[in-house]
């Protein structure tokens, strides 16, 4: 069983402090592929998660990106508005409120999401095969052991090699 030790939390090996900066890094990086686009990366990533029915709501989504309930009311106004999402009233209760791709948002990811696998696909030029594999494999694993400790139910991650 692996184990780390505080040697190996020193600063510039630290687990926690290279995920952050790595994923600060990662979403600089493709942020500014989109710096062309009519989409932000984080409107980009919404749509995606939406689409690919790992969000349903409004709540959902805010937790995602982490983001408060304000801006995520702000983000989903303004694909609402481009005509790339729409609020799905529930007719029992119209409180309760779902999030649907449209068509054009459909064909938004699907545009967008090659500038997101390109830059991916540069990010690990340096990597076997087998190794982005792995590596993919392991932070699933990572992740549903963090969640199962904070009691969270299992996000779908199993398996998973990617956004």
């Amino acid at each position: 069983m692996a184990r780390l030790t505080i040697e190996d939390c020193a600063t510039q090996r630290a687990p926690g402090r290279m995920l952050r900066r790595l994923e600060q890094d990662i979403k600089t990086l493709l942020e500014r592929r989109f710096a062309v686009e009519d989409i932000t990366f984080t409107q980009w990533i919404a749509l995606k998660v939406v689409r690919d029915g790992a969000i349903s709501n409004p709540g959902e989504l805010a937790r995602e990106l982490n983001i408060t309930t304000g801006a995520t009311t702000r983000l989903i106004d303004t694909l609402e508005e481009r005509g790339l999402i729409l609020r799905d009233r529930n007719a029992e209760d119209r409180r309760v409120v779902g999030l649907k791709v449209t068509p054009a948002g459909e064909a938004m990811v699907a545009k967008i999401g090659q500038i997101v696998v390109a830059g991916w696909n540069e990010l690990i030029a340096d990597f076997e095969e087998d190794e982005v594999t792995q590596f993919a494999s392991m932070l699933s694993r990572l992740l549903m052991v963090a969640e199962r400790m904070l009691g969270k139910e299992n996000t779908g991650f199993a398996g998973e090699t990617g956004e």
